[in-house]
């Protein structure tokens, strides 16, 4: 194949130097000839180059922050007895420049225990998720504390970044109320004469992590018997609203023994006589309301013993708490009773 290149060439060369020739450009007058046509085919030579395409840097140092839970803005801890006690948020570190940045990642809450990672590295464009966890004491108070995440970035394109640029996010991490209730009889088992006034008392804890309100009963099927056998039964309060671990409420029942004995079954000694159970409960209106599980309610039983003999007249109770013998009001048959007791005891020991 014939190489046309050097007749071109010669044309290109004379063009460049006819140029030259009739061109007056003060910095190449002084030029001999063969120097100005050098000159001129650097300079339409570089003319001849691509311009590169200059791209618009980013520049700035940035970072983009994003948190979520299983509930939105919100993350939730359960404390009651068996619960994890843990909490978690997702979030996400976004990278917005074409250049690698290294993100410091930071909490404040107060409280309770937290973990995360101190730092994590994004490369250009990209993004990143990391876990915040949070643990609470268990049975810790119903509250809601503050969060916040922030992430920083410390390095941009692997040298220190000259201002720190942040994002926040601000969430509510919420310890989420629980019920719990003790419902103690001061005296578990009575002794009582017929047509006998008479207040049971029942203390009442709360030990859920919040104020709750407690609804205040006798069970119905128990309640129906001792109406059927000439009980009169009243409970003064139908609620009661306890704080959180406080000292326990004192509730009472009004009770009056029935009067008419006379068909009652006759006992050992010829006295008529008969034992009823009388069942307490209180029950968490809070459970009602929000728990899965449905209403949490507690109960106790008191033993009543009705004795219809005439000289008959004491009360005789034992206590579910400390577990003394009382001996109340006069009349033989409450000492008898004790001595009774005593001597069981005694031959028991023995």
């Amino acid at each position: 194949m014939k190489n046309n290149s050097g007749p071109k060439a010669r044309i290109f060369f004379l063009t460049l130097l006819q140029i030259s020739q009739n061109v007056q450009i003060p910095m190449i007058k002084g030029l001999n000839m063969r120097l100005k046509a050098l000159l001129l085919i650097l300079v339409f030579s570089v003319s001849l180059l691509p311009i590169p395409k200059v791209e618009a840097q980013t520049g700035l140092p940035d970072v983009e922050l994003t948190c979520t839970s299983d509930s939105d803005s919100q993350i939730q801890i359960h404390v009651h007895p068996g619960a994890s006690l843990t909490g978690f948020a997702i979030c996400t570190a976004s990278n917005p420049n074409p250049y690698s940045e290294k993100i410091q990642i930071d909490t404040e809450v107060e409280n309770l225990a937290i973990s995360h990672p101190t730092t994590i590295i994004l490369g250009p464009n990209s993004e990143e998720d990391f876990q915040v966890a949070l643990r609470a004491p268990p049975q810790y108070p119903a509250s809601s504390i503050a969060l916040k995440v922030t992430a920083t970035v410390v390095e941009a394109g692997g040298i220190p970044s000259p201002y720190n640029a942040q994002s926040e996010v601000s969430m509510s991490v919420e310890i989420m109320q629980f019920s719990d209730l003790r419902v103690i009889a001061t005296e578990s088992i009575l002794i009582l004469d017929s047509k006998l006034d008479y207040n049971l008392q029942f203390k009442i804890y709360n030990d859920g992590n919040n104020l709750d309100k407690f609804r205040l009963g006798v069970t119905n099927s128990y309640l129906e018997n001792l109406e059927d056998y000439g009980f009169s039964i009243t409970i003064p309060l139908a609620s009661i609203e306890i704080g959180s671990k406080t000292p326990p409420q004192i509730v009472r029942v009004e009770m009056r023994t029935p009067k008419d004995v006379e068909n009652w079954p006759v006992n050992s000694d010829g006295e008529h006589e008969m034992t009823f159970d009388l069942e307490f409960y209180a029950e968490s209106d809070f459970s009602c309301e929000y728990e899965v599980s449905g209403c949490n309610k507690e109960s106790v039983i008191v033993r009543i013993t009705v004795n219809g003999g005439e000289e008959s007249g004491g009360i005789l109770s034992v206590s579910s708490e400390s577990s003394q013998m009382l001996v109340y009001g006069g009349g033989g048959a409450g000492v008898i009773i004790l001595l009774m007791l005593v001597l069981t005891i005694r031959k028991r020991r023995n």
